[in-house]
């Protein structure tokens, strides 16, 4: 499960291994500069002879002497310069002169992480689902007629709701979704819009099928793999289980399922939850307090219409 934690690792592993290899670049150009140049060592041992006789010169009071001394030293330091930039030694190009590629300013972490970080989950969340295939921009309205219950009005409405929940979202203050419907007709499209979105604002969500969440959960549990990740799925800025009621029910999926959502509602944190089930299926199939969460506490949207997937397939 990609965390925040581990990509904040990644992305400033990524900023040291750059920075080192600049220095590495550098220094390499710089010993070639001295092999080729011997006033280059000339220069420093100047430098370094002005430097100790500096201070006891100031000691004793002689000004002129002083300022001789640091004109001389000035001259020197041009000297070096000209002739290094000559050999196309120039000082090193930070990608981000802010912290020049340390990841820190001030012990903080700076943006430059922050946005190498959420590029690392954006890709890495790619690789796992189709985000980039799955656009606010490509998903189209033309798959659902009102001829059919009215999908169309309450198609456009839902993907209304989900667009500018995107454009909103806040981590404290967005509200909790729960999209319900056949399979086919949307939910995770609209969903990885969101979760695309949330990205880019600079925010790291966690979405996973429910059946990767319940045995990721497990495995942290009673094997010991996966340190953390039940942790961050109550804490992180956006949890979204894809596909509730795929999974194996069981009174541990119960039990997991029920404190992930409390917790969350508990603490202010936005979940999304897609479904092919009604939620009276939810609730006979795990638990009344469940659905009554999920009634109380979610914002439900009903997806209608004809199975996309098929329509595409046959053409229409």
């Amino acid at each position: 499960m990609i965390t925040k934690e581990t990509t904040y690792e990644k992305a400033l592993a990524i900023k040291k291994e750059s920075l080192l290899q600049k220095q590495r670049e550098r220094n390499m150009m710089l010993s070639a500069a001295y092999s080729s140049n011997k006033r280059l060592n000339e220069i420093d041992r100047e430098l370094a002879a002005i430097g100790a006789n500096l201070a006891l010169t100031a000691l004793s009071g002689d000004t002129k002497a002083v300022e001789a001394m640091k004109s001389h030293s000035q001259a020197l330091a041009l000297e070096k310069q000209l002739i290094l930039s000559k050999a196309d030694v120039n000082d090193i190009v930070y990608d981000c002169p802010l912290c020049q590629d340390t990841g820190y300013i001030n012990g903080k972490l700076c943006d430059c992480v922050k946005k190498l970080a959420n590029s690392i989950a954006a890709k890495e969340l790619s690789a796992k689902m189709p985000l980039g295939e799955c656009t606010f921009e490509n998903f189209d309205l033309k798959y659902y007629s009102d001829k059919q219950d009215n999908a169309k009005r309450r198609m456009t409405s839902i993907f209304k709701l989900a667009k500018e929940y995107a454009i909103n979202f806040n981590p404290q203050t967005s509200p909790n979704l729960l999209f319900l419907g056949e399979p086919g007709l949307g939910k995770t499209h609209l969903t990885l819009a969101i979760v695309s979105s949330v990205i880019e604002k600079g925010y790291l969500p966690v979405y996973s099928p429910a059946e990767t969440i319940f045995s990721t959960v497990e495995k942290e549990k009673f094997q010991g793999e996966n340190i953390g990740a039940y942790e961050q799925m109550q804490n992180c800025d956006l949890l979204v289980i894809d596909d509730l009621g795929t999974e194996m029910v069981t009174a541990f999926t119960k039990s997991v399922l029920y404190n992930l959502i409390n917790t969350r509602i508990l603490s202010k944190k936005p979940t999304i939850i897609n479904t092919n089930l009604t939620l009276k299926e939810i609730e006979e199939l795990y638990s009344p307090r469940i659905t009554s969460r999920l009634i109380g506490n979610y914002n439900a949207n009903k997806f209608l219409g004809n199975d996309i997937r098929q329509q595409k397939i046959l053409g229409k």
